[in-house]
């Protein structure tokens, strides 16, 4: 095989990793070992195999090229080019990269998906934010909910999590600060997170929910419009 196609086939493999972690938020979880990814699922057996084969063509591929220019520089010490020398130098860099950031690419994959549904989560916050209710009730947006804590309640828990536009995402609870933000607490497959809707001069911060649990901030990211995709770690 020549270089320029294991070059091509090596930096496929790279680009194709790199897409995959930024596109699907179960890859994480697979990332961070078997014993961490639900197994049981026939997908993520799919997502593990895939994953090990795009490695292996990768690992292959990267010999190959190591082996190719050892080679050459057996049968002539000037045909060492500096330039295919850091060529591998920036791939293995960038491999480095991948591994010690994949979290990060995720999040932002995970930012520009939310980015796409604020339509979904602004029919569930703008009645909220005009009429927040201050009992149990039920709501076109929501479904039925209990309110907590009774009298002045902060915290909707919502007993039918209503689907944004994939069937990925589930709105369990909604919180509401004193300054006006509107906060969904996500679950689902895309889930784990928070989507915030803040007013002017308002920003995601550490905060404690109407069912006294402790949310400490860990990074917010702006997607539009007041809105922020928020992760929190709970205390």
């Amino acid at each position: 095989m020549r270089g320029k196609q294991t070059w091509a086939i090596h930096l496929t493999a790279l680009l194709a990793l790199c897409v995959w972690a930024a596109l699907d938020p179960l890859l994480p979880s697979l990332l961070r070992g078997p014993w961490a990814a639900d197994l049981d699922d026939a997908a993520q057996w799919v997502r593990a195999a895939g994953f090990a084969c795009l490695v292996i063509i990768a690992a292959a591929s990267m010999t190959a090229l190591l082996v190719r220019r050892r080679g050459r520089r057996r049968l002539s010490q000037r045909a060492c080019s500096l330039r295919r020398l850091m060529a591998i130098t920036t791939v293995i860099a960038l491999w480095c990269s991948l591994a010690i950031h994949h979290e990060r690419i995720a999040w932002q994959g995970k930012r520009i998906r939310f980015a796409c549904r604020i339509d979904q989560l602004e029919a569930i916050a703008a009645p909220l934010r005009n009429r927040w209710p201050n009992r149990d009730g039920e709501l076109p947006a929501t479904g039925p909910f209990m309110a907590y804590p009774f009298g002045q309640p902060t915290t909707l828990v919502l007993l039918q999590s209503p689907a944004l536009a994939d069937q990925q995402v589930y709105v369990s609870a909604i919180e509401r600060c004193a300054d006006g933000a509107i906060k969904l607490q996500l679950t689902g497959t895309d889930g784990r997170d928070w989507a915030e809707w803040h007013p002017p001069n308002s920003h995601p911060a550490s905060f404690v929910g109407g069912l006294a649990d402790p949310h400490q901030l860990r990074t917010a990211a702006s997607i539009g419009r007041g809105w922020y995709l928020v992760r929190y770690d709970a205390s």
